[in-house]
């Protein structure tokens, strides 16, 4: 739009500082994402830890198989690497810190790291693992966009990369 008149009395802060003042909300909008997505991913891996657990085939436990237990050790890194940089980047926020380092951090791992555990857990399911009869293969339809929302891994990949040089040259 054009030509809109807003008076003095009805502009929220200062004229031209919205985007500035959006910038401070994302770091922590992010985090409130990677919190619900590790929830979803962490979901899909207990449900998939289960089925391996009960399931009989090749004459035992699926959970038994040394594939079977490398999937599952694998998400329980992932899980446990995303927690730990969502605690550090909530704790710079929380003490006041713009966290744009941390958060970003915090989100571009998550949304890959997060992908994987539930693309493990489809995996460890089986063909059951892709149908809805499991909540698995509705978190990996939902979880594939949060690599591109908040920022795609590539935009956040290529910050750090700039926010890396110009601290090592501005020494």
């Amino acid at each position: 739009m054009t030509d809109v008149f807003v008076p003095d009395e009805d502009v929220l802060g200062e004229v031209n500082e919205g985007f500035r003042y959006a910038q401070v909300r994302l770091g922590p909008a992010r985090m409130t994402h990677v919190m619900r997505w590790t929830g979803a991913a962490r979901r899909a891996h207990e449900t998939a830890v289960r089925y391996a657990a009960s399931r009989e085939a090749f004459g035992g436990r699926i959970a038994n198989l040394g594939l079977a237990q490398q999937l599952i050790a694998d998400n329980e890194i992932d899980l446990a690497a995303t927690r730990a940089l969502l605690r550090d980047a909530c704790a710079e926020i929380d003490a006041g810190g713009r966290a744009a380092k941390s958060t970003s951090i915090a989100k571009a791992f998550a949304g890959e790291a997060l992908y994987r555990v539930v693309d493990r857990s489809a995996q460890l399911c089986g063909g059951l693992g892709i149908t809805r009869d499991l909540p698995v293969a509705k978190v990996a339809r939902e979880i594939r966009p949060f690599r591109i929302y908040d920022g795609p891994s590539e935009v956040h990949r290529w910050s750090l990369a700039r926010r890396a040089v110009r601290e090592i040259t501005s020494q």
